[in-house]
């Protein structure tokens, strides 16, 4: 076999029981039962660690489509469990300019609050913006 190949780890098997088996690095194959939220499929490319396994919701976007620039996307949500780590609790997934975080109930409510806020704020640009091109009209 070439060296040069990537690692591709064999396809997750769906079991009659409705659990899927992961093939892991250091647990071999673990039969995984996935919450009624999770979305993924259990594929790697390379095989996880069974600390790695993750259940996570279908990502939800905050989407735009402006005028000037067509459909885009500003924030990335998804619940996210990796159920066999030291962190087995349930957290909000959150994709942000420094990153994937991961937060609880708390971290969550702080993070609607900002965009709340940062709503509000760019509510309030927007009212300037037009009073600032009436001045240009003139």
């Amino acid at each position: 076999m070439s060296g040069d190949r990537p690692i591709v780890n064999p396809k997750p098997r769906r079991n009659a029981d409705g659990t899927t088996t992961v093939t892991t690095l250091d647990a071999g194959d673990v039969r995984v039962l996935c919450p009624s939220w999770c979305f993924v499929e259990h594929g790697y490319s390379v095989p996880p660690a069974k600390a790695e396994i993750t259940h996570r919701s279908e990502p939800v976007w905050a989407l735009v489509d402006t005028p000037e620039h067509g459909p885009t996307s500003l924030v990335e949500v998804s619940l996210v469990q990796w159920p066999y780590s030291d962190r087995d609790a349930v957290f909000l997934g959150v994709e942000t300019d420094d990153g994937f975080l991961e937060v609880g109930p708390t971290g969550a409510r702080k993070i609607a609050q900002a965009l709340r806020v940062q709503a509000a704020h760019i509510d309030s640009m927007a009212a300037q913006l037009v009073n600032l091109r009436a001045g240009e009209d003139q």
